[in-house]
């Protein structure tokens, strides 16, 4: 028996598709002196010869509606030079000069919104009737393009660039006490500090639930009461000494902070002209009115950036 192998033709019966002549099918489009070409046929109204005709025919002219578009493109810009390929991606709508005086403002003010963004753009561009106002997302879609991410940001004081802060913030680091702390060691400082915490403040808003459910659990009253902490901590590495208070209601008062004081100073024992402990504090303003000297601690206040107490 024998075996009859049935194969495709060498020739086959469809035919090719003809290339679109602009660009074999990746649309590159027509080149300029083929355009120019064109149009000057264009001109001398031969634009229906037979010739022209055949050549449509054969797919390897412009068509009458490119002809048209063309010229159209001539009247409104001036040229019909082909468009630049963006490779299939959507054309951007915010760029060129809008998109640098963008970056520039968000340079200086990383935290504004898009309407603030927009009302910039229309004040830099004022009397050009072609501006328009950009969305949001158009907007965040430039930022993405030139690299600009979102991000938790921080608040900066100015105030502590001024020349005078600057001047106290040195003299603070680098001059000898009682101006400064240049002369005291780390193992002799104690920092001390103070913070006011609410319940209500410290209960998570955020978590984790199947589809269709919601995120709840038994949580606190509205109101609570507030808890204050005094803590120290003690800068040398040998005893690692920390004190704490902790109560509920009113704040620091300048009465607890010097009690406070003199309980470090009890634990401390008498001090010595060869070692002297300094307490760091920031910024307690009501203690700048205490004007006292309690069990040898002598409260120093420095016209600084920080606030020394130098027993």
């Amino acid at each position: 028996m024998s075996h009859v192998f049935v194969t495709r033709p060498e020739l086959q019966t469809r035919l090719a598709a003809v290339l679109h002549p602009s660009g074999r099918g990746r649309g590159n489009g027509y080149a300029q002196e083929f355009r120019q070409f064109v149009m000057m046929v264009r001109q001398m109204g031969a634009s229906r010869d037979p010739i022209f005709m055949l050549l449509r025919a054969q797919r390897v002219y412009p068509s009458l509606q490119t002809e048209k578009r063309w010229e159209a493109l001539f009247n409104r810009l001036g040229h019909y030079r082909q468009c630049r390929r963006t490779g299939n991606i959507r054309a951007t709508v915010l760029r060129d000069h809008d998109q640098v005086l963008l970056v520039l403002y968000r340079i200086a003010f990383p935290k504004a919104t898009a309407a603030e963004i927009n009302a910039f753009l229309y004040r830099a561009n004022y009397g050009d009737v072609t501006f328009r106002f950009y969305s949001p997302s158009q907007i965040t879609e430039c930022e993405k393009r030139v690299g600009l991410t979102r991000k938790r940001g921080s608040t900066t004081a100015y105030q502590a660039y001024l020349p005078r802060n600057i001047r106290k913030r040195w003299c603070y680091w680098n001059l000898p006490y009682p101006l400064g702390i240049a002369d005291i060691r780390r193992q002799d400082m104690i920092d001390l500090d103070e913070c006011g915490v609410e319940l209500s403040t410290a209960e998570r808003g955020i978590g984790k639930a199947y589809i269709g459910k919601r995120v709840k659990q038994a949580g606190l009253y509205s109101k609570t009461d507030k808890y204050n902490l005094l803590l120290a901590i003690s800068g040398d590495p040998t005893t690692g000494n920390r004190w704490r208070d902790i109560w509920t209601g009113e704040g620091t008062t300048g009465e607890r902070m010097i009690e406070f004081i003199e309980t470090i100073i009890a634990d401390l024992g008498p001090g010595t002209p060869a070692r002297r402990y300094c307490f760091i504090m920031d910024n307690l303003r009501y203690v700048c009115v205490l004007s006292c000297a309690i069990s040898g601690c002598i409260l120093i206040l420095l016209h600084t950036s920080q606030t020394q107490t130098v027993w």
